[in-house]
């Protein structure tokens, strides 16, 4: 079943807004369930920031597939004495785990604030709060900050994220970026999780015991169980984290993809340290989840390993970028091999640039998550020798040949989008 065009009831904000024209994004104010949202939207999606509960975003509504592609949960005006499941993005710190349940943020509201450019906007809600360190039930004190951009023509939600430690004494932290996809509109057969790479760290595979593996241990990645969704009645679970920049949920059926693309993660402005992308997984649902540690609780004999929990000296800081996006026409075997994924764009394989005498063969397969410009580029001269108009929507090969000032000119392959320019290949022989 597919979420379509017809929106429910609970979605439905309280405050009409009008479609923003081709090219435009807009960023305003309305009310979901009597609670306050903020909402963005573009010519590609519209997303709801739930900020008194935490759920940046919400909603994610794909208007070029016309899908719901995060799941709705319980209303917003739900019991807020205790953690309640809304679905959507939930941002969970000091802990994702044990109780309270996901952390702080969804008992009070951020300060919000909010701005609007020609081609993108910026929305930055911050929260300073205190917490009992689990081990020693010392007070800790950190300050999140997390700034949301969306471009004009795109499908991007750029999340940039700093954590401070505020406090006296020295902190220890989690942090998972909680997300609770439905790609296609709904957790179904055909839906697949994937993250580069050749080891997962394996917290319980309760739904697969048949597997044997050891609750808290390394396995080979990826295995067929993790990697395709399969509903069924079967009791357990599962959830596993892999060291990597990025991870997607994927409908096969359908071809959408929704990408979850981390930054190097810098803590001190000295020191980097893995980052983890998630997967958690039921009987008839699952979650994305990029951490920064291989295991999301607040139980005491976990935060003392490595690895578990995240360490701040007095006035240290987090400092990494998570963003969302979607990508569509790619299918999971073209995923599971493919050479680069950002917030931006896939590149099935190596770009090419083969330069022969005065001539350059270009070669590149990309998909797009907006508006964009390929645009090949004598580094000489700086003339643009070729440029091709992208959209997101599938995949599209650009295989040409160019002719070049003067034998052996370097030649690069620039992408420019909303977001701006940055070379995806450049040389004299690719």
């Amino acid at each position: 079943m597919r979420i379509r065009a017809t929106i429910p009831a609970v979605l439905c904000l309280t405050a009409l807004w009008a479609l923003p024209i081709s090219g435009q994004v807009s960023l305003s104010k309305s009310e979901r369930d009597g609670q306050p949202v903020y909402v963005i939207e573009n010519k590609y999606v519209r997303s709801e920031i739930a900020y008194t509960r935490a759920r940046s975003p919400l909603s994610y509504f794909d208007k070029i597939t016309q899908v719901e592609q995060l799941r709705q949960l319980a209303p917003l005006n739900g019991n807020h004495g205790k953690h309640t499941g809304h679905g959507g993005v939930a941002e969970a710190v000091p802990w994702t785990g044990g109780s309270p349940y996901m952390g702080y943020l969804w008992t009070q509201p951020w300060e919000m604030t909010a701005r609007t450019y020609d081609d993108h906007v910026v929305l930055t809600g911050e929260i300073t709060f205190p917490y009992p360190d689990p081990v020693t039930g010392r007070l800790c004190e950190l300050r999140f900050q997390k700034t949301m951009t969306a471009y004009e023509g795109s499908t991007r939600l750029k999340m940039d994220y700093h954590i401070q430690n505020v406090g006296d004494r020295p902190a220890r932290f989690q942090h998972c970026v909680h997300g609770s996809p439905c790609v296609g509109g709904t957790c179904d057969d055909g839906d697949y999780f994937f993250a580069p790479g050749d080891r997962s760290w394996v917290v319980w595979s309760s739904l697969f015991p048949q597997l044997k593996i050891p609750d808290q241990s390394w396995h080979s990645w990826p295995f067929d169980e993790a990697v395709d969704f399969t509903e069924t009645d079967a009791e357990g679970g599962l959830q596993l984290f892999v060291p990597a920049r990025w991870g997607v949920m994927g409908d096969d059926k359908t071809k959408e993809v929704m990408a979850m693309v981390s930054s190097p993660v810098t803590v001190g402005g000295t020191r980097e340290i893995p980052v983890y992308m998630g997967y958690t997984r039921g009987r008839g649902n699952y979650y994305l989840e990029p951490s920064l540690t291989k295991h999301i609780s607040n139980h005491d004999d976990r935060w003392e390993r490595e690895g578990y929990s995240v360490d701040l000296e007095r006035g240290e800081a987090c400092v990494y970028t998570v963003d969302m996006a979607m990508f569509h026409g790619v299918s999971k075997e073209q995923v599971m091999d493919v050479h680069s994924l950002t917030g931006d764009y896939l590149l099935l394989s190596a770009p090419t640039v083969k330069v022969d005498s005065k001539r350059a063969r270009i070669d590149v397969a990309i998909a797009v998550t907006g508006d964009a410009r390929l645009s090949v580029v004598e580094a000489s001269t700086g003339e643009v020798l070729s440029a091709t108009d992208l959209t997101p929507g599938n995949v599209q090969s650009i295989k040409e040949e160019v002719s070049l000032s003067s034998a052996g000119a370097e030649v690069n392959v620039l992408l420019t989008n909303a977001a701006g320019e940055q070379v995806l290949v450049g040389g004299t022989d690719g």
